[in-house]
């Protein structure tokens, strides 16, 4: 077994040269340290996971001691380490998601794609028991040094849920027995990564009615057909949240109204519908979307033939058209400006508040709403979307 003394004594070479601390069981991994050609001497964890050795480092000496090195070491052999892999448990994730009917899947599956197994292979392969704190934080800085903000909080939620949906399977009695793939986890890397609360204000920006006619008017301009329709939906529905509409299939479209999976709210476990009724403008949308491609699986495709566009493909989008045309407005703004913007306006057109939530698809809370009124308000929905659609035809879209 190593020695300070010993480690005090070790010379640097030309090339890196590992020294063991004894020889742990078998399965179990051992200490070893790593002399650097520079004489950094690095401790490591070492153990081999289906055939490969795997390192975990632990800290460099002296800053880190012999003995403090060996309490790290244990901790870590304390994981079990079991063939689920990174990559698994984000597509775990992700198929309870799309199993749930969640409207946030599809963006969840690109968040993961685009920002974690993409750019970082080697880690997504790694056991998912083996990735820490340091793991996530590279992948979080990567997107901060991209010059990615309140997105990255995004990210760390979901993955953060990810972890979480891992460590419930791994320790739920009644589940644990039938689970085929499993994660040895022991605690949440994600918790131990701060939240950037300065990317999270509230907003308040809300567009005017005369910037809402500008935006209206310029939506052909440089973007696709469909992303143009997609906005003036949004828009003439009221403000729907963009990630749910996106996820509803054209099935979910009847002659008079639209059914929305709501990710807001549970009843018995079952996640709410929201109705939302069509007016003029909407139905004017939809039977465009049906010239461009009738045998579409969702009304707003995306470039991947059965798959909606993402809704980051949308914000951007939003994004782009601001800045090619900022001296058209008196602020910037984005895609979720738009719900509020919605909400705000349609206050003009003389819809109250109340009703002014329930075409949002917000959640009542109080005992009353959630236990016993099962009224749909479809009737109060369809005439404030009427009235929302005149107000828009005289204000907004002449």
């Amino acid at each position: 077994m190593l020695t300070e003394r010993q480690i005090r004594a070790l010379k640097p070479r030309e090339k890196d040269y590992v020294t063991s601390d004894g020889r742990g069981a078998r399965g179990e991994g051992v200490l070893v340290l790593k002399v650097r050609p520079s004489g950094t001497k690095e401790f490591y964890f070492q153990r081999h996971v289906a055939g490969a050795k795997k390192l975990t480092k632990l800290g460099n000496w002296p800053a880190l001691s012999l003995t403090q090195a060996r309490d790290r070491c244990r901790a870590e052999a304390e994981v079990v380490v079991t063939a689920g892999t990174f990559q698994e448990l984000l597509s775990a994730y992700v198929a309870k998601l799309e199993g749930e009917g969640a409207a946030s899947a599809g963006n969840v599956a690109w968040s993961f794609r685009h920002y974690v197994s993409e750019p970082f292979r080697e880690l997504v392969r790694r056991p998912a028991a083996l990735v820490g704190p340091a793991q996530i934080r590279d992948i979080l800085s990567r997107m901060i040094d991209q010059g990615v903000t309140t997105y990255c909080n995004r990210l760390r939620s979901q993955l953060h849920a990810a972890f979480q949906v891992g460590l419930e399977q791994e320790y739920n009695p009644r589940s644990y027995l039938q689970v085929q793939v499993r994660f040895g986890l022991q605690s949440n890397p994600v918790a131990s990564i701060p939240v950037q609360e300065d990317w999270e204000q509230p907003g308040d920006r809300a567009l005017s009615r005369a910037e809402l006619r500008t935006l209206w008017q310029l939506l052909p301009e440089q973007l696709s057909l469909t992303t143009a329709e997609l906005i003036r939906f949004l828009i003439a529905a009221g403000g729907q949240r963009p990630e749910q509409l996106l996820a509803a299939e054209w099935a979910l479209y009847q002659e008079d109204h639209l059914v929305i999976r709501s990710t807001k709210g549970r009843v018995q476990g079952e996640r709410q519908l929201h109705v939302v009724p069509f007016n003029a403008p909407m139905r004017q949308v939809l039977q465009t979307m049906r010239e461009i491609d009738a045998a579409a699986v969702y009304p707003f495709q995306g470039r991947v033939p059965g798959q909606p566009l993402n809704v980051q493909s949308l914000s951007r989008a939003v994004t782009n058209l601001y800045r090619r045309h900022a001296a058209d407005f008196t602020a910037p703004f984005t895609l979720r400006d738009l719900r509020r913007t919605c909400k705000t306006l349609m206050a003009s057109a003389g819809l109250s508040k109340e009703l002014r939530d329930r075409i949002q698809g917000h959640a009542f809370n109080d005992v009353s709403s959630k236990h016993y009124d099962r009224y749909d308000y479809f009737a109060e929905k369809r005439a404030g979307l009427e009235a929302w659609a005149e107000w828009l035809a005289q204000h907004v879209m002449r």
